[in-house]
């Protein structure tokens, strides 16, 4: 197996960046990508391989590669500078709340600000993918080689507890998945609660499997205990070859055709303010489930009426552009931590236990900061008695696919919490039945998009809500939590947990994203079964945006392995030599 950490060591030292300067205007690329996270970079990788293929990639952010407020784990919480930091519209169903939906804006998209949560899930939603798409690639076990593929397992280097892993499930490929190097006080108590309240196994949502209990892995490198991201492992690889450009800054308004074949890409230099126009063989949109479709829109496709209605002209009226948006919405529980309670508050507030933590960490990795602060996830089904009069919806999912999934942060979730050590955790609707969409606010690319979120927007995911809820709450007030907690800061004990009603109040109050959109690109109704849009030449999109149905956990890993697989598909398609 190569020895990723030391050769991404070099290749750090390596890999450089450019501006967004321009691009000769005679020049046609190959290939021109739009985004710069895991798609984008995953396929500047593999189709720079062949040696006689151009390939740009554009990205509007910028290079926190080597900035430690990106690279130090416990710190993902701070990372707004380098988001696009959308929020949802005022949503009905949370009494007009807007909960925020940011996405990673840098080299490396989310996956270089995300907490680096490393999850398969189920496999039965691959091969449902498949049959949607067309492509068999798409099922668990071609994706299972593509998973290896974009993936290797370095254990850390000090870990004195048990975890069920099947390391075979990995491979060689330059992203490094490894696990804390020791656990936090809530870790084994909030795990074997899980387990033993729901019946739950533990598992390493890696092999297939979705329902269970797991203390979690993580897209960190071992050695040093520093983010492992999609531009410092697959982006520092391109960089290094002579086909490869990539320009940072770059931030695409509109990809024009004539007639339907795409001609070229325009962007804006934010560094400099100037536009300029490549001409282009092919795009590859790989700009996330928000940003896709938006660019989309604004280049004439998509639905017919809100374009004209935006006076933009009309490429292709595809109404299932911006559609089906689906997300892992959750409900916010706090407590306040008993004193011996590792939190991220001792980080913040706490100088003695910071400056220790902070030594730790600059000496070998070692502490709370090489850590998440919290990792431990269990996700099970619910009995079918919950939905009853609301439809066959969830009795239906396949057996394999969870219903509810809690996850433990020893820090707080909510922005108006007081300032004292908290400890939290959420549900959330694993898979939803009702979906959201993204619209154009106006023709001008500088205005976020309108995205509506329709949190529990059908009965059944409204019933599957509380449920979870309840439950949640009733772990902490367990003989087993409840001695590492001093009292319940949301919703607060006045809340009843046998009335349905406050409980549903107190989600509309506590309710966010877990920040993992899906869905507005599908493929098999935008894109067809090699990810190209429909009825379009020279024109695809790849990333969480092609993704049909939302995986049953978080999508990073999801996100690698299918880029993977699209990566061997267009190279089949259009005779790239990139073995």
């Amino acid at each position: 197996m190569p020895t990723y950490p030391s050769t991404i060591g070099i290749l750090f030292a390596l890999g450089v960046t450019v501006s967004a300067a321009p691009i000769a205007s005679e020049s046609r690329p190959n290939y021109v990508l739009i985004g710069g996270g895991a798609a984008g970079f995953v396929l500047a990788e593999y189709l720079t391989r062949d040696p006689n293929v151009q390939v740009v990639l554009l990205e509007a952010g910028v290079d926190s590669s080597t900035n430690a407020q990106v690279t130090t784990p416990a710190n993902f919480v701070n990372v707004s500078e380098w988001m696009w930091n959308y929020n949802s519209q005022p949503d009905p169903n949370l009494n007009g709340l807007t909960p925020d939906l940011v996405q990673g804006r840098c080299l490396g998209g989310g996956t270089g600000v995300n907490a680096m949560y490393y999850c398969r899930g189920s496999a039965s939603v691959f091969d449902e993918w498949a049959e949607i798409s067309g492509n068999q690639g798409l099922r668990w076990e071609s994706m299972l080689e593509s998973f290896r593929a974009t993936t290797h397992w370095q254990d850390a280097p000090v870990a004195h507890y048990d975890q069920p892993l099947n390391t075979s499930a990995f491979g060689d490929g330059p992203l490094e998945i490894t696990r804390q190097r020791q656990l936090l006080t809530l870790d084994e108590p909030f795990a074997n609660t899980m387990a033993s309240t729901f019946e739950l196994s533990q598992i390493d949502f890696v092999s297939g499997q979705g329902i269970g209990v797991t203390q979690s892995i993580e897209s960190i490198r071992a050695s040093n205990e520093t983010r492992s991201d999609a531009y410092n492992t697959f982006g520092y690889l391109a960089n290094n070859r002579p086909n490869f450009e990539l320009y940072q800054g770059a931030w695409v308004s509109k990809i024009s055709f004539t007639e339907t074949t795409v001609d070229s890409v325009t962007y804006n230099d934010t560094t400099t303010g100037q536009i300029y126009t490549i001409n282009a063989s092919e795009v590859i949109v790989t700009a996330g489930t928000i940003n896709s479709p938006q660019l989309l829109m604004l280049s004439g496709i998509g639905p017919r009426q809100h374009l004209e209605e935006l006076g933009i002209d009309v490429v292709k009226d595809i109404p299932g552009v911006g559609q089906d948006l689906f997300d892992h919405h959750y409900a916010v529980v706090q407590y306040e931590a008993a004193a011996d309670v590792d939190s991220y508050w001792q980080l913040t507030e706490n100088a003695t236990r910071a400056a220790i933590e902070e030594e730790l960490y600059t000496r070998n990795g070692d502490g709370l900061l090489g850590t998440i602060v919290g990792d431990v996830m269990g996700a099970f089904r619910l009995p079918n008695a919950v939905f009853n009069g609301t439809g066959d919806y969830y009795r239906n999912l396949p057996s394999d696919r969870p219903h509810i999934a809690y996850y433990q942060f020893s820090g707080p979730f909510l922005s108006n919490s007081p300032n004292v050590s908290i400890v939290s955790a959420f549900s959330a609707v694993v898979q939803p039945e009702a979906s959201g969409n993204v619209t154009l606010a106006s023709a001008n690319y500088l205005d976020a998009p309108l995205i509506f979120s329709n949190y529990f927007g059908a009965p059944s995911d409204r019933a599957a809500i509380i449920s979870g809820y309840r439950g949640l709450r009733e772990l902490f007030r367990s003989a087993e939590l409840s001695p590492y907690i001093t009292r319940e800061l949301f919703p607060g004990s006045d809340v009843s947990n046998d009335n349905d009603t406050a409980l549903w109040e107190a989600i509309q109050q506590g309710s966010r994203s877990w920040h993992h959109p899906v869905g507005t690109t599908a493929i098999g109704t935008v894109l067809d079964a090699n990810w190209r849009v429909q009825g379009l030449k020279g024109l695809r999109v790849v990333g969480a945006s092609s993704a049909p149905i939302i995986p049953t956990c978080p999508i990073e890993a999801t996100v690698y392995a299918m880029s993977h697989r699209a990566a061997l598909d267009i190279a089949t398609a259009d005779g790239l030599n990139i073995v």
